[in-house]
């Protein structure tokens, strides 16, 4: 008999409902990660690349430091990240029209169409499971959603603020 303590309880070994979620969530998050592994392979950039391509759809247009704080990298990394991305024709550098010292990035729509080709299945799947859903339920997983999202940036700040700071370098 194993007498260590689990890291996380096995979906058979528990009933509550909050225990499988947060599983199906850790093997969700397993899984989304392979997934953006093999189209960053696919893809012919690296993960942190996919990951950058990732935030500037859903923030826009963004400076490098900005970039920088949202990824979690420093400023010389993520100008050679950029770079790759404009050789590649994923992004595009343009003046701040508000202040020509700043350099604005933008993701290219052809780059950002190809990204989202390989997530039309996974989409249209998803998509078809919430459709069995009411609305109020809907809502509810929306909102579990952001508190998670919410949840998971907290941690990353901890440990970027934490004793852990050389996590930035």
């Amino acid at each position: 008999m194993d007498s260590r303590m689990p890291v996380k309880p096995q979906d058979d070994q528990t009933d509550a409902p909050a225990d499988r979620i947060i599983a199906a969530m850790t093997d969700l998050a397993g899984a989304l990660a392979r997934l953006n592994d093999l189209i960053a392979q696919h893809l012919g950039i690296a993960p942190t690349d996919l990951l950058c391509l990732h935030v500037l759809d859903r923030a826009g247009t963004s400076t490098a430091g900005e970039l920088g704080s949202r990824l979690g990298r420093t400023t010389g990394a993520v100008t050679h990240m950029i770079d790759r991305l404009e050789k590649a024709g994923y992004v595009r550098r343009r003046p701040d029209p508000r202040d020509r010292r700043r350099v604005l990035v933008e993701a290219s729509a052809p780059g950002l169409e190809r990204i989202a080709s390989f997530y039309q299945g996974m989409d249209a799947r998803s998509r078809g499971s919430l459709a069995a859903f009411s609305a109020d339920q809907l809502t509810a997983i929306h909102t579990f959603l952001l508190e998670g999202y919410e949840s998971a940036t907290e941690e990353c700040h901890h440990l970027i603020g934490g004793p852990s700071s050389r996590l930035r370098q």
